[in-house]
């Protein structure tokens, strides 16, 4: 049986692999065209909104698409991510008409007049990204990896796309935002799509009482996850604001290309495995309580494959910005460079971390998600009050983040050995 599953676990990682290349491979195309088309500021306006978008989302769905994966049935799965869809849409319109009345306030604060406008769209992107991770925690469930491979491609490309189409404001201005909420509403139609195509019956046909059901038998999701991913997501994004409010736009928008540009080799790889790992793991835990094999091998590879990747990549990143995407990013290569550590470590942390869920840690995210956010915010004031420079806040952060990362291999790796 374990050789059964560990040659599907092989298949799927190479389906997954193969989609997710592929979909990359379409924003690292454009990358070189988008670097031209916008400037480093509307780069950085971008992030700002994203940010915005991605903590209000965590908020929405009480993270109960989280527990898509264990659940026991189909029907039950479903039902959740119905749940999921109704909150989020009702937490969302109340902070749509937040963001009327406080707009103006919040785009003081970070510096950047144009977001009283702007933010306006976070509510609607939010809710359009919620759909694509429901959707692809139900292919996980269900095995749908070629589903996955598919809808992968389709989101990046539509979104890509739409930013390329409306670059420079050929049709209506701030084409980069806009080109995003487009992409986004694109890829969560073709969600829908797919899963009325293959499973209609079962999202048609909801059961009020079961979903009230699951509200309390997964009450540990808006309980622990949600207030864990929040602090992680807050962790996360809090040098976004911070650097954007201490520094300017532009130097900003050079910070979010290199994570944008480091961010490809984790999800080429890290997320594929991500999802076949703990498809995986998940199965093994079941039968036999502890999943300690798959999980060693499968962190091994990926440390061997990040160390020999990110060595290379921190040696050319500031001329390979400059050659790729133009001489005036250049300063955004040499960011990559010192970012590069803290991405290698969480290349590996992100795809171990999946033992939390499946373990049922539910605490222990909260717990390590709160030393996250510390770890963040002590690792940003060192760099502020003792140096104030963009690079010396910069390696602070890398050093804060690679310890908590290394915490999270050392709890995950502890979670597979069982009870």
């Amino acid at each position: 049986m374990f050789k059964r599953l560990k040659n599907d676990f092989i298949k799927d990682t190479a389906i997954l692999t193969g989609g997710t290349i592929v979909a990359q491979i379409i924003p690292l195309i454009f990358y070189p065209i988008l670097s031209r088309l916008f400037l480093p500021s509307e780069f950085g306006l971008l992030a700002i909104v994203t940010s915005v978008t991605t903590l209000i989302g965590v908020i929405a769905t009480g993270k109960y698409e989280y527990v898509i994966l264990i659940t026991r049935s189909k029907k039950s799965a479903a039902n959740l991510i119905l749940l999921t869809l109704l909150l989020s849409f009702s937490i969302l319109l109340i902070y749509e008409i937040a963001f009327i009345f406080l707009g103006t306030l919040l785009s003081n604060i970070l510096n950047e007049p144009s977001l009283k406008y702007w933010i306006l769209v976070s509510p609607p992107i939010a809710f359009f990204i919620i759909i694509y991770q429901c959707y692809n925690e139900w292919c996980v469930r269900n095995h749908y990896f070629t589903n996955i491979s598919i809808n992968k491609i389709t989101n990046t490309s539509v979104i890509t796309l739409s930013k390329l189409l409306l670059g420079k404001g050929i049709i209506i201005p701030g084409g980069l935002i806009i080109g995003e909420i487009l992409g986004r509403f694109i890829s969560a139609t073709a969600c829908i799509y797919h899963s009325l195509k293959k499973d209609y019956l079962l999202f048609l046909s909801p059961s009020f009482r079961q979903i009230r059901f699951l509200i309390f038998r997964y009450a540990e999701c808006p309980k622990y996850v949600m207030p864990a991913q929040l602090l992680n997501t807050v962790g996360g994004e809090i040098p976004v604001f911070v650097l954007g409010a201490l520094f300017n736009a532009t130097e900003l928008g050079y910070y979010s290309m290199a994570c944008m540009i480091l961010s490809l080799p984790s999800s080429i790889i890290s997320l594929a495995v991500r999802d076949a790992f703990r498809k995986k793991a998940n199965d093994i835990y079941k039968t036999n309580g502890e999943c300690h094999n798959i999980y060693t091998k499968t962190l091994s590879v990926l440390m061997l494959i990040s160390f020999i990747g990110f060595s290379i990549f921190y040696l050319i990143a500031p001329d390979l910005f400059a050659f790729v995407l133009g001489k005036e990013w250049t300063k955004a290569g040499i960011y990559a460079r010192i970012l590069c550590p803290m991405v290698a470590i969480s290349f590996v942390s992100e795809v171990g971390f999946s033992m939390f869920i499946i373990a049922e840690k539910m605490k222990a995210i909260l717990w390590w998600q709160t030393e996250y956010l510390i770890l963040t915010i002590i690792s940003l004031s060192i760099g502020i009050l003792f140096f104030n420079t963009m690079e010396a806040v910069l390696t602070c952060l890398v050093i804060g983040r690679c310890i908590i990362h290394l915490t999270s291999i050392f709890m995950s790796r502890k979670f597979s050995l069982g009870k």
